[in-house]
């Protein structure tokens, strides 16, 4: 008994996105110098990238008929909705301003109004207790990894 899986939108996008991405490992990885042996440093990742390039195409060739019920240009018009809804592009956007913060504001601001940000947008909590949990997670990271892995976190 065979079970019919439902196609989900972006699907096919994400396959051939993902073929093209294994091409491209096998290429820089047939660009790795010293090829001589099974544990040279190119063997392992060409043998991903042709495991990844076989099951790709050979997950396309057996849902040949499933990808051809919907146009391409149909597919891309759902995947927008389906793949980046507004929580999703908006903490996209949180992590963005984290990364850009980071490094003048250093590691505890920026990750504090990481944590505050986080919380009141995924509604959490609110601004007050997003602040009293941030302040303490952060005092837990600080004391775990100044004093058991003599991490300096400015």
């Amino acid at each position: 008994m065979t079970e019919q899986t439902v196609q989900r939108p972006g699907e096919r996008l994400f396959l051939w996105f993902l073929l093209a991405f294994s091409v491209f490992i096998l290429i820089a990885a047939l660009k790795i110098p010293h090829l001589e042996n099974l544990s040279s440093s190119g063997a392992f990742p060409i043998f991903i990238a042709s495991i990844m390039i076989s099951t790709t195409v050979r997950i396309l060739w057996q849902n040949r008929k499933r990808y051809a019920a919907s146009t391409l240009r149909e597919e891309c018009r759902q995947v927008h909705a389906f793949a980046f809804p507004g929580n999703v592009v908006g903490y996209a956007l949180i992590l963005f301003l984290y990364i850009l913060t980071t490094t003048p504001l250093h590691f505890l601001p920026s990750s504090f109004g990481l944590l505050v940000v986080s919380f009141i947008f995924l509604k959490g909590a609110s601004p007050l207790r997003s602040m009293v949990i941030a302040g303490g997670t952060l005092a837990g990271i600080y004391v775990l990894f100044q004093t058991i892995f003599k991490v300096i976190l400015w």
